[in-house]
């Protein structure tokens, strides 16, 4: 998908838009980037038994506050549920909103955690764990495409993570699916990383 040279902070910043959200979003999560000595990771969110879809993988965020704005509610909402201060996150731009059920809009942001602060996670009672997959893996590596109507002979072509999930929620639709050391990354998480790393690998020729 890209070069071989190493992916810059300017380089994720201009992957994303910097068109300000709009008013009718009910929810923003952010794409959190981690600078290492290797590159980039991405951190992703398990969720726990307490709220809904529990073990699913997804990214820190949640619904916005009455009078609040997406990118005062993405920030609080990663802070709260990894125990980090509001100066460890920053925002660097905008992704193309998505639409989930009921209607409802998410506004997707493209962030950084610090380093430092990004050792030191304790999760809240939202979020099971956490677990980080660089970058570089998904530049390699494109994602499955699976169709899923829970009849018996979907329901055995699925990988076996992705199978427990649906077998939960009786959804059925397509998704694109990544499967990093256990973890299944699918739904709504798949399809806003798939949209950030396609622009991504338009907008710059380096790594």
């Amino acid at each position: 998908m890209m070069g071989k040279k190493r992916i810059t902070k300017e380089n994720l910043m201009d992957a994303a838009g910097r068109k300000p959200p709009e008013n009718r979003i009910s929810s923003a999560v952010l794409l959190p980037f981690i600078e290492t000595e290797n590159g980039w990771d991405l951190l992703f969110e398990v969720r726990s038994d307490t709220v809904s879809q529990p073990g699913e993988v997804s990214l820190p965020g949640g619904h916005l506050e009455e009078n609040e704005s997406p990118e005062d509610a993405v920030i609080r909402e990663t802070c709260e549920e990894l125990g980090l201060d509001t100066g460890s996150v920053e925002l660097l731009g905008t992704l193309q909103k998505e639409q989930i059920q009921g209607g409802r809009q998410v506004q997707p942001f493209v962030g950084l955690i610090e380093r430092k602060a990004a050792e030191s996670i304790v999760c809240s009672d939202e979020v099971d764990s956490v677990f980080r997959v660089p970058l570089a893996f998904f530049l390699a590596n494109e994602p499955e495409r699976y169709r899923y109507t829970m009849t018996m002979n979907d329901d055995l072509a699925l990988p076996p993570v992705l199978r427990r999930h649906l077998q939960v929620e009786k959804p059925y639709g397509m998704t694109k699916y990544w499967e990093y050391e256990g973890y299944g990354i699918w739904g709504l998480t798949a399809r806003i990383l798939w949209k950030y790393l396609k622009q991504l690998g338009e907008r710059k020729e380096t790594v």
